[in-house]
């Protein structure tokens, strides 16, 4: 199976930031960060600031989603906080009650090397990249691992043929029933994969640009079993559906709701089949005796039966569309990027400085949130280079249902950087709690404050601390308003700082692989969010993955679900679809028990 671009050799470059007058004549702005290479008992002494264009803010509401309870804002005075500057300009707009619309929904191409950039100029050929504006909410990442292996197999399956083999792939996560991403090739969303609650495994819908592909050389031969052709229309094409009537040619081995390329005259696209070949070769034999004393429906009935919907279909040639012979690696990607990379990192760096530095706060301890995921992965590695000479823990909070190659990168991470670490264990509270009231769901996830609050209490004895944290404010809209520093109200004494609130996922990785940091293998894996394996919130998606990469941790959850069921009342279907995972359906689940046909009511003691 294919797998991501190989990587390639090169250097490391370790920069060092200046303090302001540290070095006399030193342009501000110009010097380029040290970045530490472990994370010892680390003493800060005194830096400067953010500058104006990353000044610090506080919030006293909380950015988190946890449940409501005690609020915590001891040790925080309003002179305290009239210390810290306004918070900083969101630069994203909210559209309707749940929606938010961020500006920075755009990326660059970059057409001389054929990658990516977060910054319009590339930093190997110098050239200006394309404008890509992105779906929203925009926090595209580069596929790895599994994707590419995922990738591979639907292309396979639909057009046994994979333009998309080894190149440098972007996903971009959008609004759907489940886990939907958007394909970026070549600066092109070339197609979407999608996962379906209904079949339990992802569907691949190439975009107009992207069927151009399979249409041209060397994929069209191989590609040919799935293309339909349509007579002649009176009528244009685009979105409509299409009847048995029109049809010329319907290739065998096409099943229902599967995508197919269409040829209509000039016109090529794609678009979705409503039957499988064998109904329309049944159809097509039902019309041939339509005239016989045999047929049981009219000729006006078949002809009016629906085969097909066309999604979209052009005029433009196919090889309008072709991919560059370029073939860049992830180096390469890096290396183009490699000064905005930079930049962002000193920005950050300088966000944790100018917080831990405020006069009220150079006493207070300093801990580092650490999940195993990516993001708090970055905070800890900007931590270990901003805070040289200021001690700092890594904490991890120990779930008891986090993946366990989560809990092994954690402890392994920060034993090979000789960084503080502080695991903070729920142990079993989980499993306990699970026998005395039913198991949490999106609409009520208990398992925040059991797992994860009561032990996030004991942190720092109830005294004032500052909490560095990776949550950043693209990932969900519950997090979008998160302001540089926040006082957590569920926690005593807690300022969390935010260094990277407003990175996306493609910076977040470009740190990464620019520091060449080792990082959950988990990614690699399928999974786009690594959290406890059995999160009711995770995609269903990420779900089916789990109970692939460990199913020994899927028997016991099943095992749990299915008794649970039999005492709900409702089906092992209910379960498999993940009905489970809300208390009160939403019109999407309601929808798909309805075409499932699943029984949705439980029990009255339910």
């Amino acid at each position: 199976m294919s797998r991501r671009p190989p990587m390639q050799k090169n250097s490391k470059d370790n920069y060092r930031v200046k303090g302001r007058g540290e070095q006399k004549g030193q342009k501000a702005g110009k010097e380029a960060p040290k970045y530490a290479k472990s994370g010892g008992n680390n003493q800060s002494g005194n830096s400067s600031r953010s500058d104006g264009s990353n000044k610090s803010g506080v919030n006293n509401k909380s950015g988190g989603s946890h449940s409501s309870g005690k609020k915590y804002t001891d040790g925080y005075s309003a002179k305290d906080l009239g210390k810290l500057s306004e918070s900083s300009k969101k630069d994203f707009k909210k559209g309707g009650s749940n929606r938010v619309h961020y500006d920075n929904d755009f990326i660059f191409w970059c057409r001389e090397c054929n990658l990516p950039l977060i910054g319009e100029k590339c930093g190997v050929c110098g050239s200006n990249g394309d404008k890509i504006t992105l779906s929203q909410p925009a926090d595209v990442r580069f596929a790895q691992g599994y994707d590419y292996d995922l990738i591979e197999k639907h292309l396979l399956d639909l057009f046994s043929c994979n333009p998309l083999k080894n190149r440098v792939l972007l996903l971009n996560k959008i609004p759907g029933d489940d886990q939907t991403m958007e394909i970026i090739a070549d600066g092109r969303v070339v197609g979407m994969l999608r996962f379906d609650l209904k079949i339990l495994d992802f569907v691949f819908e190439p975009t107009l640009e992207g069927s151009k592909l399979f249409f041209n050389e060397p994929y069209n031969f191989a590609s040919a079993e799935r293309v339909v052709k349509i007579g002649k229309a009176k009528a244009h094409l685009n979105g409509k559906n299409v009847t048995y009537d029109l049809i010329e040619e319907f290739p065998s081995g096409i099943k229902k709701g599967e995508t197919v390329l269409i040829v209509s005259g000039n016109l090529t696209g794609y678009g979705i089949s409503h039957a499988d070949s064998e109904d329309f070769y049944r159809v097509k034999k039902e019309n041939e005796s339509a005239s016989s004393a045999m047929s049981t429906k009219s000729d006006a009935e078949i002809k009016a039966a629906q085969i097909l919907k066309v999604k979209s279909i052009t005029s433009d040639d196919p090889s309008s569309f072709a991919l560059s012979d370029k073939m860049p690696t992830m180096d390469d990607v890096v290396a183009a990027n490699k000064d905005y990379i930079k930049a962002l990192g000193k920005d950050a760096m300088n966000t944790i400085k100018g917080a831990v530095n405020l006069k009220d706060n150079k006493e207070k301890p300093v801990f580092v949130s650490f999940s195993g995921g990516k993001d708090s992965l970055v905070v800890l590695d900007l931590a270990a280079s901003a805070l040289v000479h200021r001690p700092f823990t890594a904490v991890f909070l120990n779930t008891g249902i986090d993946y366990p190659e989560t809990v092994e990168f954690a402890r392994s991470y920060c034993e090979s950087r000789n960084i503080p670490f502080e695991e903070m264990s729920a142990g079993d509270d989980f499993w306990k709690t699970l026998k005395v009231q039913n198991h949490p769901t999106k609409d009520s996830r208990w398992c925040c404050k059991v797992c994860k609050l009561n032990s996030s209490n004991r942190l720092g004895d109830g005294k004032p601390h500052l909490s560095l944290d990776g949550k950043r404010r693209q990932e969900s809209f519950m997090r979008s308003k998160i302001p540089t520093m926040d006082i957590n109200p569920n926690v005593e004494g807690q300022l969390n700082i935010f260094p990277i609130r407003d990175w996306r996922a493609i910076e977040v990785w470009l740190y990464i692989h620019w520091r060449k940091l080792p990082y959950n293998s988990l990614y690699d894996n399928g999974l786009e969010r690594i959290g406890c394996w059995m999160c009711p919130a995770a995609f269903q998606a990420e779900y089916e993955r789990m109970k692939e990469i460990h199913p020994e941790l899927a028997d016991r959850w099943e095992t749990y679900l299915t008794n649970w069921a039999k005492k709900a009342g409702v089906s092992d279907a209910y379960v498999k679809h993940g009905f489970w995972r809300w208390e009160q359906l939403p019109p999407k689940m309601i929808k798909l028990a309805e075409e499932l046909n699943i029984d949705i009511e439980k029990n009255e003691s339910f």
